[in-house]
């Protein structure tokens, strides 16, 4: 598949100025292999033709997006900086018991949320978290709750065998999160860049791994907006594969806690 110069600026800038994801040249293959999908599943032959689709399309701009954003996940991936988070709630807990408000700013289909959720559980802490994603096809794997068990393989056997139901017929090889684990989730469809933040204030922000695909300004202007989101004292969590050094910001790193800060 051949992609002009222009179309890919035009398209690039619509990923862009939709979602904050900055798609540059090097990620020219990532792109084309996107729209070859969206071309099979709209039944459109030619990338042309599929352009011309996609710009009196509403709709499948929404489609578009959601696919370009969809990455994959597993459960208790980066888990250390959730345990430590855990582990000074439980002790903040101790002095004051309380309900904790926790927002998974990404959640993809569901793994991060339910992790934090099962651990916060196992904790016996009292807790509501809110789940968002820009993409509504992984939040409605998150809302099903039914995962591979390659995706939990990460998770205690002691833990899976508490929190999860085995499936049997047709969802042979699967598990589900039990509906103890669910409900104490609330997941939403939510844009980082664009959409107003919530009114309730939180005790830690989870915000892991989506910061990579931002450019610097993008990424300043997400890390600030969800700043405002946290309750003083709050911890914001990032993947371990993001920084904040080169943004300006507030938050104070955590000492010895990977990929931690605190408001």
């Amino acid at each position: 598949m051949d992609i002009s110069n222009k179309d890919f600026n035009h398209l690039s800038q619509l990923i862009y100025s939709e979602s904050g994801i900055n798609i540059h040249e090097g990620k020219i293959e990532l792109l084309k292999s996107k729209i070859a999908k969206r071309m099979r599943s709209t039944k459109i032959h030619s990338c042309h033709d599929y352009l011309q689709y996609l710009a009196e399309n509403k709709d499948e701009i929404i489609e578009f997006i959601d696919t370009v954003t969809t990455n994959h996940s597993f459960f208790f991936r980066e888990n250390t900086s959730v345990q430590k988070m855990i582990d000074a709630l439980s002790l903040e807990n101790r002095s004051r018991k309380r309900t904790f408000n926790i927002w998974c700013a990404a959640c993809s289909t569901g793994d991060e949320p339910y992790s934090v959720a099962i651990q916060m559980l196992e904790q016996g802490l009292v807790f509501s978290i809110l789940a968002t994603d820009i993409s509504h096809s992984v939040l409605d794997t998150a809302i099903r709750g039914v995962y591979s068990q390659e995706r939990v393989k990460n998770v205690p056997v002691p833990v899976l065998h508490k929190y999860f139901q085995k499936g049997t017929g047709k969802k042979t090889g699967c598990v589900r999160v039990k509906k103890e684990v669910m409900n104490h989730i609330e997941f939403k469809k939510f844009n980082l860049v664009s959409d107003s933040i919530p009114k309730e204030r939180f005790d830690v922000i989870l915000c892991r791994n989506v910061m990579i695909y931002f450019d610097d300004p993008t990424a300043e202007n997400v890390v600030n907006r969800l700043y405002h989101a946290l309750k003083n004292g709050g911890f914001f969590i990032i993947g371990q594969a993001e920084s904040l050094m080169s943004l300006d910001h507030k938050f104070k790193s955590v000492k010895n806690t990977p990929s931690t800060f605190q408001k």
